[in-house]
């Protein structure tokens, strides 16, 4: 038997990974650290013993005491939580350099790709940029070898790799991660924008690469047909639950195909579990 699938089963999902509340872990691991001192002092095999298993418990089970997550979200104030989540890096950051200090909507309504909208109070894809885009997205779908558009685009000699998380995937260069997709067809529409902004931005190389990563994301959100398959994009919200905290994500679909083409968390509240 596989020592990885054995490992898997005694996961709990809901707890770990995506779903690890960083207070309720922090809370445990502190427990764990007390208790230990106390047993080397008595003992010291016994708080060694007992802090392997421990921590073995937090890691698999997401905490060791009963009811964490209902005692964190009860007596710990939502700031405290916050900032526990703010001072910690989210997986894979490495503490990049560049910081996001562009206008999104006034630089594509500045520059063309929008406009407001006729009839509602909204910003809509001026028909022009609208065509050029989908002409994009038809050709580089045509050529069957988005992947390879990838690598000519980045003019880069490194290899790049790809990691798969279900429909979702992220690309890595030498290591580096250069972006993450929730699908095959978020990632036509980003790598269309990637050859076709240049055209319309004119300061657009003057954008260092997470400020370009931002402007192309926040115009994803205009699509109304799926780059896929052709169907109609529908807007939707839905609540994900961590262990301490609810989150609201705001998710774009693709009804012919299920893609995913956009999700964002837009909010979070706190709530108990048992």
């Amino acid at each position: 038997m596989s020592i990885e699938p054995a490992f898997g089963r005694l996961r709990d999902s809901k707890h770990t990974g995506e779903n690890r509340c960083l207070s309720c872990t922090i809370n445990n691991i502190a427990v764990t650290l007390v208790i230990s001192i106390w047993l080397w002092v008595a003992w010291p095999p016994a708080a060694v013993a007992f802090g392997a298993i421990a921590l073995g418990v937090i890691a698999f089970r997401g905490y060791l005491l009963p009811r964490t997550p209902w005692v964190v979200a009860e007596y710990f104030p939502g700031p405290v939580q916050a900032m526990v989540e703010l001072l910690t890096p989210p997986a894979g950051d490495s503490g990049d350099e560049h910081t996001v200090s562009v206008d999104t909507e006034q630089v594509l309504i500045e520059s063309g790709p929008l406009k407001p909208c006729a009839e509602i109070d909204d910003l809509c894809l001026t028909p022009t940029f609208r065509e050029a885009w989908y002409d994009r997205m038809a050709s580089i779908s045509a050529d069957d070898a988005e992947r390879a558009a990838l690598l000519e685009t980045l003019e880069t000699d490194g290899e790049i790799a790809y990691v798969d998380h279900g429909e979702a995937f992220s690309a890595h260069v030498d290591g580096t991660s250069i972006g993450q997709w929730e699908s095959h067809a978020a990632f036509v529409a980003d790598l269309a924008l990637v050859r076709e902004l240049p055209r319309w931005v004119p300061q657009w190389e003057t954008f260092n690469v997470v400020e370009q990563g931002t402007i192309i994301r926040g115009i994803r959100v205009f699509l109304d047909l799926c780059p896929s398959c052709s169907g109609q994009v529908t807007p939707d919200q839905e609540t994900v639950e961590s262990c301490c905290r609810e989150h609201t994500v705001l998710t774009l679909t693709c009804d012919g195909c299920g893609a995913r083409l956009f999700e964002s968390v837009a909010e979070s509240s706190e709530r108990g579990v048992v």
